[in-house]
Order: C-alpha cells, then sequence, then structure tokens
C-alpha cells in the first residue's frame, strides 16, 4: 500500500496499537508503529494536534539540514531533521523526531523505505526506525532499539509505504531500555543523518 500524507491531515496513524513486551525486553530492538503528522505549514497554522500527538513530543532539542535520494535519478531531495528531548518512562527511553520535506519543488515526494534501517536485521515490521542506535559514552555502552516478544521493533514500521510530500512533514519514533540513572546524556545516532551528541537525558 503507498501511503501519502495529504495535505491538511494533522494526524496519520501508520498502524494500530502496540504489542505487549516481552517480560525482559531485548536491548536492542524494533518498532510497532509511528504516527506522521499533516503538512507543515498546517501546523504552523496553529492547527490542534490530534490526541496524543505531536503535544507529547516536547521541545525541539537540536536540527540538521540534510539530504537523502528522491526517487528519480540523480534526485536528492532536501529534509529538515528535529530531534525532540529524550525522557526516561518506566525503564524505556523514546528517541522521537520530526521529518519534514523542505522541497521548493511541489512535485518532489519522498519515500523513506529502508533508509534509516542501517545495519539492524530486517524483522516482521519491514522497512522500520530500526537502525537508531545510542551511545552511553559513560559507561562505553550501545543501546539498540528494543523487541517485543513477537520479534518486532519497538519502532516506527512499514515505512516503505510513506511518501512525503513538500512541506508535509512525518513523525518517528524508536524505544530502548533507558541508561541508568547516573547518565545523564547519550549521544543519538540515525543512519544517514549527522550524530547528534551529548543529548540530555530526562
Amino acid at each position: 500500500m503507498r501511503l501519502r500524507l495529504a495535505k491538511g491531515v494533522l494526524v496519520v496513524t501508520l498502524a494500530v496499537a502496540a504489542l505487549p513486551l516481552a517480560a525482559g525486553c531485548t536491548i536492542g530492538a524494533e518498532p510497532d508503529r509511528a504516527g506522521a503528522t499533516g503538512s507543515a505549514e498546517d501546523q504552523q497554522d496553529g492547527a490542534s494536534p490530534a490526541e496524543g500527538r505531536p503535544a507529547e513530543l516536547g521541545p525541539v532539542v537540536a536540527t540538521r539540514e540534510v539530504q537523502f535520494d528522491g526517487n528519480g535519478a540523480g534526485e536528492v531531495v532536501p529534509i529538515k531533521v528535529e530531534l525532540y528531548g529524550l525522557r526516561r518512562d518506566q525503564g524505556f527511553l523514546t528517541v522521537r523526531v520530526r521529518l519534514t520535506n523542505v522541497s521548493p519543488d511541489p512535485k518532489q515526494d519522498w519515500q523513506i523505505s529502508s533508509t534509516f534501517q542501517g545495519d539492524a536485521p530486517r524483522l516482521k515490521s519491514g522497512s522500520a526506525f530500526s537502525g537508531v542506535y545510542l551511545v552511553d559514552r559513560k559507561n562505553r555502552k550501545q543501546y539498540l532499539v528494543a523487541r517485543n516478544a513477537n520479534q518486532q521493533y519497538l519502532a516506527s514500521a512499514d515505512l516503505g509505504a510513506v511518501f512525503v510530500e513538500p512541506r508535509q512533514a512525518v513523525d518517528l519514533f524508536a524505544t530502548f531500555g533507558a541508561p541508568p540513572d547516573d547518565v545523564s546524556s547519550v549521544d543519538v545516532v540515525i543512519p544517514r543523518i549527522p550524530v547528534f551528541e551529548n543529548v540530555p537525558l530526562g
């Protein structure tokens, strides 16, 4: 199925509710599903967020401007990447980003597909936000995306069906086991995006 984010739609749910976690979730795993916001223009105009999103995202703590391969030969699409604050919650930590297609060409959409899969195994979730990882410099440890009992990543999935139109945005997430309480910051590494270094933990 080819999912396009239609202008005027504030939030599009890419998947249904998350599956329950295994009793000892694996540190280094996959997603459930992500929410996708509507056009950036609509958000700037003050449209109220749909239930649970994006009001819970909190403040943006870092921004990157990157380019990804487009759908045509030699085509590149400019994308704005916004990283939201990291907060511990009952032993877990979730990375949330908003990706906005800032292309001036009204016909230049962008298919996310496997852009952020990195070296992570491709599991039942299909193309997912699964290549993200955290680096705990203090303890010299790397955290991978968590998986549930059904071996699905706890992260945005089915991204092969997501096409982001110009001036539209999509929110992606990936959940991890939280670092120890004495760790005050981590590096957030997302495939094909410059590293977000020393991001504070809440």
